[in-house]
């Protein structure tokens, strides 16, 4: 959660300075004209100052004296960690309308420019000195440094010098703050009758989280049910709600408390019971040079209507639907592709929207069924941008590429894993795998086979598949955590209560959903 804040004299306050993580804070010591650890724009004149002072024996004085460039700046790089809170403050003495000054900071990964942060708040004119402090979003992902910036700016007219004076900057942990609830999320996305999902609250907090609380409604709000966490690992909770009956729409939202008293309540969210079985299957969002020709493909049971299915388009940069394609009167053709092009001109297209020119990652495409997510894709490095899809992103692919799924439809709510990178896109036509080997044998007319679910747990497999020329096959979790390799069709299928996926090594990656309980 961000704040700003700007306090005229405040009188008895300053920072920890055992958290700082600023090499000469107070600029107490200095080499000639510069404070030791701090660098400085060549548009700046520092010297050490001893009269107007707000802690210690000296401050900086800065005078912004170019008449070319827009700003000065005075920093200092240092290490930093990922996905964390930080807070960044200095003391200021400006009582002069020429300039004003405000602070930011510089992110870098292995000594790459990451991105930038630059609060929209200033320094005003005044006779006291005055703190600047602003909490900071959390840091980038792969964020490994940081370099903090006071940065002096012109705004005299016409053009003067500009002086002010800083003292006792601050980089470091922030004070006493609400937990920061950096994503929530839940799998599988759209769950089948009696399916329980597992929820996901992933948050941060300067201290620690002392109660945490679940609330979800099937169908309203009104009279919620409340559960706590089963788990937490890595600051992410984790959470089990009951599975429910088609048609139901389940509503959830979560609240935490720190150790401070804080609390903070997510937004709510909400998902469809009842597997809709469409998905987004390919799309092509970045041809070479400019857009032209782009397209998503949906995967679904051949015939079936899309009525009350949209495409939306949500910004990786805060969030926000950005497009909408209505899919209302629609019908998936008989071979199960529906094809919605940005012009016609797209082979085996369906559908003419010029909306079907999604963004380039990090982006979001999500397919929604009477408003309430179904399926998800995210894409691009996870490194600070809103992430709407599953689990994890996809690739964002280079210009040319597009992003599918192999096999067709197979869907384990990991658009990390589900979304292959394609050299050649295949609007209407299935996907192919991607890195066959030419010289693996599959064996002649075998075909996914038909499982039928939900299962008992206590089956031999042979129940379920009993040709052995599907084995060896592999079992995996909702989460996509490999649990065991099955050799042999007799062996036991001793599983809890949960959705699972059977993947067959014979059958060029396949794979097959399952659903067991007890």
């Amino acid at each position: 959660m961000k704040s700003t804040i700007l306090i005229m004299l405040v009188l008895g306050f300053v920072l920890g300075q055992s958290q700082n993580m600023l090499q000469n804070p107070g600029f107490e010591t200095w080499a000639g004209s510069t404070p030791e650890h701090w660098l400085k724009s060549d548009s700046v004149i520092l010297s050490q100052e001893d009269v107007i002072v707000y802690a210690g024996n000296f401050s900086a004085k800065d005078s912004f004296f170019s008449t070319t460039a827009g700003n000065a700046e005075l920093y200092q790089g240092m290490y930093a960690q990922p996905n964390t809170l930080y807070r960044i403050s200095f003391w200021a003495y400006d009582n002069d309308p020429a300039g004003r000054a405000r602070a930011g900071v510089q992110w870098f990964s292995g000594g790459g420019y990451v991105s930038s942060e630059w609060p929209s708040l200033y320094t005003v004119d005044s006779p006291d000195w005055q703190l600047w402090t602003y909490d900071l979003p959390v840091s980038p992902s792969n964020a490994d440094s940081v370099r903090f910036v006071i940065r002096g700016y012109d705004v005299g007219t016409p053009w003067t010098s500009a002086i002010f004076y800083v003292d006792e900057a601050y980089f470091g942990p922030p004070a006493t703050q609400p937990p920061t609830i950096l994503r929530f999320w839940h799998k599988p996305t759209n769950p089948g009758s009696g399916v329980s999902v597992d929820v996901y609250g992933y948050v941060l907090d300067n201290g620690t989280i002392e109660h945490d609380t679940l609330f979800y409604g099937v169908n309203s709000l009104q009279s919620p049910s409340t559960m706590t966490h089963i788990s937490v690992s890595s600051d992410t909770f984790y959470y089990q709600v009951p599975g429910q009956t088609t048609g139901d729409t389940v509503f959830y939202y979560l609240k935490y408390i720190d150790d401070d008293g804080l609390a903070t309540i997510s937004d709510t969210h909400s998902y469809y019971v009842g597997t809709v079985g469409t998905y987004i299957n390919e799309f092509y969002y970045d041809t070479p040079g400019a857009d032209s020709g782009c397209f998503i493909e949906l995967y679904g049971t051949g015939n079936a209507s899309l009525d009350g299915i949209t495409l939306v388009g949500v910004n990786g940069n805060g969030g926000v639907d950005y497009a909408t394609i209505d899919l209302t009167g629609q019908t998936i053709p008989s071979d199960g592709f529906f094809v919605v092009g940005e012009f016609s001109s797209v082979p085996n297209v369906d559908l003419v929207d010029s909306a079907a020119d999604f963004q380039n990652g990090p982006d979001n495409v999500e397919l929604r069924y009477h408003g309430i997510t179904v399926d998800a894709v995210g894409y691009g490095a996870l490194n600070g941008w809103v992430f709407t899809g599953e689990w994890r992103p996809a690739t964002d692919v280079d210009a040319g590429h597009s992003l599918g799924r192999y096999p067709d439809g197979d869907d384990t709510d990991n658009n990390e894993t589900d979304f292959n990178d394609y050299d050649i896109p295949t609007p209407g036509s299935p996907n192919p795998q991607v890195g066959i080997d030419e010289s693996k044998t599959v064996p002649a007319q075998l075909w996914l086979p038909e499982i039928t679910s939900p299962v008992r747990s206590g089956i031999t497999y042979r129940t379920l598949i009993h040709s052995i020329e599907y084995y060896p096959l592999e079992v995996y979790n909702a989460v996509g955590q490999r649990l065991m390799e099955i050799k042999e069709p007799d062996s036991d299928l001793r599983l809890p209560t949960g959705v699972y996926f059977i993947r067959f090594s014979n059958l060029q990656g396949g794979s097959a959903k399952i659903v067991v309980v007890q």
